[in-house]
């Protein structure tokens, strides 16, 4: 597909092996997202994830591995997604985007089914589910 969108996006744990996530309201429709966003021109994809962090979280993370990558498709949009798993070395994580995010919380991996989640990080939640991706390798 051409004109795909390239998104980066971390795995951040608190030390009971929760995921962080973002929670974005859009009206009637709220969702819950695995911190991240688009690449700028000319960006790799491990800058635009630490980027975004920063910019959604208010903290500085150190990848310490990618998790994997996945096209996929969703609004007639092809999108590629890029997702590492991330520590954070300062700052403690908040909302630093409100007019975007209204909740953050850290989500067991059983409980994420029980959420409605963005398509990037339903297609993580798929993988971790599967085995396909281990966080704890």
């Amino acid at each position: 597909m051409e004109n795909q969108v390239h998104v980066a996006g971390c795995v951040l744990l608190d030390d009971y092996g929760r995921i962080l996530l973002l929670h974005r309201n859009f009206g009637d429709e709220g969702l819950w997202y695995l911190p991240g966003g688009k690449l700028e021109q000319d960006e790799s994809p491990e800058a635009a994830a630490v980027r975004e962090i920063y910019e959604e979280l208010g903290v500085s993370v150190r990848l310490t591995r990618q998790l994997g990558n996945e096209e996929f498709e969703h609004n007639d949009t092809g999108y590629i997604f890029y997702w590492f798993l991330a520590e954070v070395v300062s700052g403690e994580p908040h909302i630093a985007e409100p007019e975007l995010f209204d909740d953050l919380d850290y989500i067991e991996i059983e409980d994420l089914s029980t959420l409605a989640l963005s398509a990037g990080t339903e297609i993580m939640h798929h993988k971790l589910v599967s085995g396909e991706v281990d966080l704890y390798a």
